[in-house]
Formats: structure tokens, C-alpha cells, sequence
């Protein structure tokens, strides 16, 4: 699913960084005539073989409002770039597909990629000079989801406008809007949509259940608050289940779906879907970077939804958080760079509730939260203690993130990669369907690795504030996270 996120200050620099690389490596190609990768000798025509390459694989985020740099929407635009298009394709940078070689195969993969002879006719075309034949033709029409026999599609907007605010010194807006899906009987959801509002300001979206019992609760909390919504910092702000503990939350997080830079949402595998009872609905997290700005957001989801008579098997998603203890890089100085100081931040910023999360997953992952050691490499395990197929793989990190990965029974004999991303980059985070569900059985381990480097932060360009302080797991933009996702069936 392409993001509709608008150039940020981040991206700019990035961007700026990638042109500078690229446009040597294409000039450096172009001046050699190298043609050992199988490039043809004769110029590809833009038109039949340039343009429909660009428009399938390109066009959905360089665009304008697209998250990419600079569009790639007519004729103009891609000359004018053919050098660091050639650039990027050359170095493997464009377009972008996170996952690295350890990872196994994942639905639709192919679409995301260039085959060789794309390959080959964008360089050959960019070495020729990137000149243009004819028109570029008329980009695909937009499409609404998939909906099959069956199913019915609901459109679920926020009721109004919310422009995002925040007190002095905090740069995140966590806002919680009550959608209602009117669903009066049991059925589930099959696929989600989700179209942020204002993508450049938006960090993420999740979609919350809410079991009918919290309806009232969440309704209070609404009419409770100023404007549209209410602030939920670390969550939805409504009281877990009864009986309902960490583990179990975390075992069966009330996910419906998610959106984060990269990842607009999916079908969900077939023969499944997330279990909707009647009477529930839904709570959308709006998580807003005011880094980027300030502008009044109405963001809103698109599900298919398909009745209990389907039978399908239910979706679950499972949450492998992983502490984060990044102490200052070498050198650095400052109030902040000390790990209590850093936790008053987080608790002055986010509420207290933030500043316990740290010394939770210290609990969670390592058994104690007493001296805690701060380092770049995090990771948690979790044992499985039912019979599981496991679908899909995610990870969520922030602006200091360095790679990823999910495994499931690491250093034995049974050990599968279930995602690997060895250059974690914010900007381009997806779900990530495998070809083959992979079975686990009772007693086998799931374990996320996150890397962190601090040094993002003192090199610059990457967004985050260059103020040194010691970095926790934190709520905002500028503080960090180590997340496996799973979406799994069970029994």
C-alpha cells in the first residue's frame, strides 16, 4: 500500500543526500558505457519502455503530496531526474524493498521490485540521455479497496476536523477518535484502508476494537473532552478487560489495523479476518510529528467487512515490544544524558504512566529492571503456548533506528527468519504477508532484535533534535521504540 506522507523537512534532506549520490553513480555509468548488467545497446523508448516502469513502480509516491522528494509525473519531471532515477536504480536504493536477503518470501513482493529487463531499460535509458519520445501517458485511475461477494465496504471518518496542539517543549499529539461501524451483528474485518488526513504531520494510526461493554467509557471520554476526541498518550485511555494482564494484552493486542509510513494498510490472508462483535466500535489513534507542522487533519479508515456466516478463522495480533537504553554518543554532554533526568522528561511530557514503561519492559525482556545497562542492541523473546500460524510480520522503530529483525526459534536447529531489515529506514514501514504462514507449537520462541544508533542524532539530516540526552522507550517522534508485529491464527 503506497502513503500519501508529504515531503517533511527530513525527507528533504534525505532527499538531497540521495541526488547527491546518485547523480555521480549515473554520470560514472553513462561515462564508462558500462553495459556489463545486460543493458541494451539501443536506446529503450521512453514511452513504451521507460514511462509505464515509472508510472507502475514509482508515480505512487513521487507525486505530489507523495512522500517521495520530487514527482514523477510527466514527461518533464523524469528527465529532468533521469540521472539520480539511474542512480538510485543502479544502487538498489529505488524502489525501495526493506526487507533484506534472510528474509523469506512475502506476498506481492514482485510488485514492489524491478525485474531485470526494468532494470536494464531505465539505465539504458538514462545512459542514453534520458530523452523523451512522446507523452507519458495517463496515470492508472485511483481505486478503492477490493470488496468481494459478500462483503460491504464502510467508509469511517473522523466527525470533524482536529488541528493537533501541544504544551511548550512537547513536539507529539496523541489524539483518540471514536468511530462507529454500526455493525449489529458479529463479522469481520477483511481489509483496512487507512488515508491520513495530513501525512505530514501524521507518525501513525492505529485502529483500536472496543468491545461494547467500554462503549459508554470511550463515549465519556469523548464528550469529556475539548474538540473532537480525546488525548490517549501510550494507548486508548480505556481500562483493559476483566482478568486482562500485560501478557494477555500483548498476546491479543485490540489491533484492528495500522498506518505508518510505508504502510497504508491490507487484504488481510484469506480464509481470515479480525473478529468485529456486535455493538463494538472502533477507536482511531492518531499519533501527530508536529515537528513537520500544524494543520486541521481528518483522517479516516475504509474496511471491508464480511459477516460471522463467513467462518473465517480469527486474525490476532501479537506485540513483542523490546526495551530501549541508548545512553549518550561518546563525547556528548548535557542535563538530559542522564537516564533519571531522561525519565522525568518522558513523565513531564507524556504523564507518569510514560515514564514506568521503561522499567516494564526491562521486566518483561531481561527479568529485572535494577542497573539497567544502556546499548544499541535490543531484543525480547516470547514463548508460544498454543499451537500458532503465523501470517504476517512487522517492526516499528523510530528516527535512530539502525535494522530489525523476527525470528522464531533463534540458534537451534529450528530457527526461521520471519522478517529481516538490515537498514531500518522510518520512512518506509510495511506489513509484511508470508508466501508460507509458518506454524509454531507450544514452547517455541519468537525473538525481535532492534539496533539503534545514536550517531543519526550527532550526524544530523535524520530529523532528530541534536540536544544529547540518554533515549528510552518514549511516545513521541524524538524518543524510540523496538516493536515486533505478528498477525497470527491460533489453535
Amino acid at each position: 500500500m503506497t502513503p500519501t506522507m508529504r515531503r517533511g523537512s527530513r525527507i528533504a534532506i534525505a532527499a538531497v543526500s540521495l541526488v547527491a549520490l546518485a547523480v555521480p553513480i549515473a554520470a560514472l555509468a553513462m561515462a564508462r558505457g558500462d553495459t556489463s548488467a545486460g543493458v541494451p545497446a539501443a536506446a529503450p523508448s521512453f514511452t513504451k519502455d521507460v514511462a509505464p516502469v515509472i508510472a507502475e513502480k514509482c508515480v505512487g509516491c513521487h507525486r505530489i503530496g507523495g512522500i517521495a522528494p520530487f514527482p514523477l509525473q510527466t514527461a518533464r519531471q523524469i528527465t529532468t531526474n533521469a540521472g539520480a532515477i539511474a542512480g538510485a536504480v543502479q544502487a538498489g536504493l529505488m524502489p525501495p524493498w526493506p526487507p533484506g536477503k534472510r528474509s523469506p518470501a512475502y506476498v506481492g513482493q514482485d510488485t514492489r521490485v524491478l525485474s531485470a529487463p526494468q532494470r536494464s531499460a531505465i539505465l539504458a535509458w538514462a545512459r542514453s540521455g534520458g530523452k523523451i519520445d512522446g507523452p507519458v501517458g495517463k496515470p492508472a485511475a485511483s481505486r478503492g479497496p477490493e470488496v468481494r461477494a459478500g462483503e460491504r465496504l464502510l467508509n469511517l471518518r473522523m466527525q470533524a476536523s482536529y488541528e493537533p496542539s501541544a504544551p511548550k517543549g512537547v513536539t507529539d499529539d496523541y489524539r483518540c477518535f471514536l468511530l462507529d461501524p454500526a455493525n449489529a451483528a458479529d463479522s469481520f474485518v477483511t481489509s483496512a484502508r487507512i488515508e491520513p488526513g495530513q501525512p505530514k504531520i501524521v507518525h501513525h494510526v492505529i485502529l483500536f476494537r472496543v468491545p461494547s461493554d467500554q462503549v459508554a467509557s470511550a463515549r465519556s471520554l469523548d464528550s469529556g473532552a475539548a474538540g473532537p476526541g480525546w488525548s490517549c498518550f501510550g494507548g486508548t485511555g480505556l481500562p483493559a478487560g476483566d482478568g486482562a494482564g500485560i501478557a494477555d494484552s500483548l498476546n491479543n493486542a485490540n489491533w484492528i489495523a495500522a498506518w505508518a509510513p510505508g504502510w497504508g494498510g491490507n487484504r488481510l490472508p484469506d480464509g481470515t479476518g479480525v473478529a468485529l462483535p456486535a455493538g463494538s466500535q472502533i477507536v482511531m489513534q492518531v499519533h501527530y510529528n508536529l515537528l513537520n507542522g500544524r494543520a486541521p487533519d481528518r483522517s479516516r479508515a475504509l474496511l471491508t467487512v464480511a459477516p460471522a456466516s463467513a467462518k473465517l478463522e480469527p486474525l490476532q495480533t501479537v506485540l513483542l515490544p523490546g526495551p530501549v537504553e541508548l545512553a549518550c554518543a561518546k563525547g556528548e554532554q548535557g542535563k538530559l544524558c542522564d537516564r533519571d533526568e531522561a525519565l522525568f522528561d518522558l513523565a513531564r511530557k507524556y504523564g507518569t504512566a510514560a515514564a514506568f514503561t521503561p522499567a516494564g519492559l526491562l521486566i518483561l525482556c531481561r527479568g529485572s529492571a535494577a542497573n539497567p545497562a544502556a546499548g544499541a542492541v535490543s531484543t525480547c523473546e516470547r514463548r508460544i503456548t498454543t499451537p500458532t500460524t503465523i501470517y504476517v510480520a512487522a517492526g516499528h522503530m523510530h528516527l535512530l533506528g539502525s535494522s530489525i529483525r523476527l525470528e522464531l526459534n533463534p540458534g537451534t536447529s529450528r530457527a526461521k527468519v520471519l522478517l529481516d531489515i538490515p537498514r531500518w529506514d522510518f520512512h518506509w514501514q510495511n506489513a509484511y504477508t508470508l508466501a508460507r504462514p509458518v506454524n509454531a507449537e507450544p514452547g517455541d520462541v519468537v525473538r525481535v532484535t532492534c539496533r539503534h544508533d545514536v550517531s543519526k542524532r550527532t550526524h544530523g539530516g535524520h530529523g532528530v533534535p541534536p540536544t544529547p540526552r540518554y533515549v528510552l522507550w518514549g511516545e513521541g517522534t524524538t524518543d524510540e521504540m523496538c516493536l515486533g508485529i505478528l498477525q497470527v491464527t491460533r489453535g
